[in-house]
C-alpha cells in the first residue's frame, strides 16, 4: 500500500503509531497489527475455526503489550478489545510485570 502525509510531517519522518523497519519499509498500526495475526497463525500449523480465533486475539493483545509494555491493563484491553484478564495473561506469557493504573 502506498499512503502520503500532509499534516506538516517532515521529510524522512514517520507519522504517529507507523514503524520503519530495517528493510526500509513502513508499517502502520493496523497492519503491524495484522502482521503479527499472521506470524501467530504461521507459528501454529493446522488449526480449527475457534483456535485460529482465540490465536489472533492473543496475537493481537500480546502485539499490544510488547509495543507498549508500560500502558495500563485497561489501555491495552481497550486498544486490543478485550478484556483486563486477557491482558494479564499475555503479559505473564511474556513474563511481564502488571502495569495498573
Amino acid at each position: 500500500m502506498t499512503s502520503t502525509w500532509i499534516n506538516g510531517l517532515e521529510e524522512g519522518t514517520t507519522p504517529p503509531n507507523w514503524v520503519r523497519e530495517p528493510s526500509g519499509s513502513h508499517y502502520c498500526l493496523v497492519c503491524r497489527r495484522e502482521r503479527a495475526i499472521e506470524m501467530a497463525l504461521e507459528d501454529a500449523g493446522e488449526l480449527g475455526i475457534e483456535d485460529r480465533a482465540q490465536l489472533r486475539r492473543a496475537a493481537v493483545v500480546e502485539f499490544e503489550v510488547r509495543r507498549d509494555p508500560e500502558r495500563t491493563e485497561g489501555e491495552i484491553a481497550k486498544a486490543a478489545h478485550t478484556s483486563v484478564a486477557a491482558v494479564r495473561k499475555a503479559r505473564r506469557r511474556l513474563g511481564l510485570r502488571p502495569v495498573t493504573g
